[in-house]
């Protein structure tokens, strides 16, 4: 929410978090969240595009309350090593010797530089001593592995821009490392879906319960996996530690049928679902073939389908909450490259560009954290039958729907190099100079969404040291 002239915010922040904790009560097992759902039943996996979705039944990552706007306070933080001070945004090697030579490739512009900053300062501001996680959302103390992946990653990133010091990185990582490694485990056997990054236990009602929690998303497991592969590229001496993180957890546990499976317990009862859709489905399975699971996914194209998109053919999921976004797209790209045959990257650039092109409306369309109920939404390209269509969670249609992601904006201008991809990065600069870090997006009414959160600074972070890298594919350099 905005804040008001003088107090006149205080009684309306109180109404608002009574109103939540009434409706929504807080860590419960059916929250609503920031972070949706990915995942369906097996009775309703045939469900044709044109029927109306079915209700609500499975969250990929837990629910977090509205977020009152407050002043940024950091947290406790060491001091930076003045070891190897900031010369210039450029990408480190990736030996853990002391190889430093930058790669070659793309000088940031100013402009560029004072991004990197602004999303430095949310992971300064964020990130907690103790256990070495990150708020996944500005005044919201719990996190993801989704969210522990995008933490990982901006850290990474800010060492290659060296913006952050070699030994600084090396410390950082070893505390979230050294957590992951002693997290409590749903049934002893993988990570919860969401963690206190004050105290690294199990969020929500059943976090002091004998399960340890309410499940797991093996979505946002797979994009952790593929986080902690890329440490082990950066940083080789971690590589021991991140084995035992991984000979820890049963991984195959999420592998089921030759897809992903996760798990939620709800009133007592354990649901075990297939997870993912096209698009997110493929990204996430990359971190389980990083080390060493097979996931043929051979089930997958009986369920895609082709649709006609402002003149343009786009492949679609066919079963129920098929969300469409720019997201696992712009994900695998940076961070693989084009070899993916799955990628529909080019396509989806594409029709953001006619739209600015014909109707000269400037759009990304992403998932992303809102600052308004319903707190989350999915900005999709398309959704049972209709195009650009944002919907809660739930499948409800939002008023006012946020149009332009700026981590999905500026994910295109890193990856495309046209005067569309340029306008794209004025945007996201424009919108984010009146902020200490980067907002998450703007509203069709051009009202800025100001949920700052974790992966909108993480992905631009990951984009600038693509940029910097000569745009190469972070698993290749």
């Amino acid at each position: 929410m905005r804040l008001l002239a003088t107090n006149a915010w205080i009684p309306i922040t109180c109404a608002l978090w009574l109103w939540v904790i009434v409706v929504f009560p807080v860590f419960g097992e059916e929250d609503v969240s920031f972070y949706g759902k990915r995942s369906v039943t097996k009775e309703a996996i045939s469900l044709p595009i044109s029927e109306t979705p079915s209700p609500v039944e499975y969250h990929r990552r837990v629910i977090a309350p509205p977020i009152p706007q407050q002043p940024i306070q950091k947290h406790n933080m060491p001091q930076k090593s003045k070891s190897h001070p900031p010369t210039a945004l450029m990408g480190l090697g990736r030996a853990d010797q002391e190889n430093t030579a930058p790669l070659t490739g793309y000088i940031l512009s100013r402009n560029e530089k004072l991004l990197a900053k602004k999303a430095q300062y949310y992971f300064t501001v964020n990130r907690r001593e103790a256990t070495g996680l990150w708020d996944s959302v500005q005044g919201y103390p719990h996190a993801t592995m989704w969210d522990i992946a995008s933490g990982i990653a901006a850290t990474l990133a800010l060492e290659a821009l060296e913006l952050k010091s070699r030994e600084e990185a090396r410390y950082e990582l070893q505390k979230t490392l050294s957590t992951l490694a002693s997290l409590s485990l749903y049934q002893n056997e993988l990570p919860n879906r969401e963690y206190s990054t004050k105290s690294a236990k199990p969020s929500g009602r059943l976090s002091e319960t004998i399960s340890n929690g309410n499940g797991w998303s093996a979505l946002d497991i797979g994009r952790l996996l593929i986080w902690l592969k890329i440490t082990q590229q950066r940083h080789p001496s971690f590589k021991p530690m991140i084995d035992k993180i991984i000979n820890r957890w049963q991984l195959n546990r999420a592998i089921h049928e030759g897809t992903l499976y996760g798990t939620k317990r709800i009133r007592g009862t354990e649901y075990y679902r297939q997870e993912g859709r096209h698009g997110y489905l493929e990204y996430a399975t990359n971190g389980f073939r990083l080390f060493g699971y097979s996931v043929p996914l051979p089930n997958l194209p009986q369920y895609l389908t082709n649709v006609r998109l402002d003149g343009k053919t786009v492949n679609i999921d066919s079963r129920n909450v098929p969300f469409f976004t720019s997201d696992p797209y712009i994900l695998a790209h940076i961070e693989f490259g084009y070899q993916q045959d799955w990628s529909q990257l080019d396509t989806i650039y594409q029709l953001h560009q006619n739209l600015w092109q014909k109707k000269g409306l400037l759009t990304s369309y992403a998932e992303d954290a809102m600052n308004k109920n319903p707190w989350f939404a999915y900005n999709n390209l398309y959704y049972y039958g209709k195009a650009w269509t944002s919907v809660s969670p739930s499948g409800k249609v939002i008023e006012n729907p946020q149009i332009f992601s700026h981590k999905a904006g500026f994910g295109f201008s890193a990856i495309f190099s046209d005067s569309f991809s340029d306008v794209l990065a004025e945007k996201v600069l424009k919108n984010s100079l009146h902020f200490r870090t980067i907002p998450t997006g703007e509203y069709a009414n051009g009202g800025i969404n100001t949920a700052f959160n974790i992966n909108t600074n993480s992905l631009i972070l990951v984009a600038l040291w693509y940029k910097a890298s000569g745009k190469k594919a972070i698993l290749d350099l």
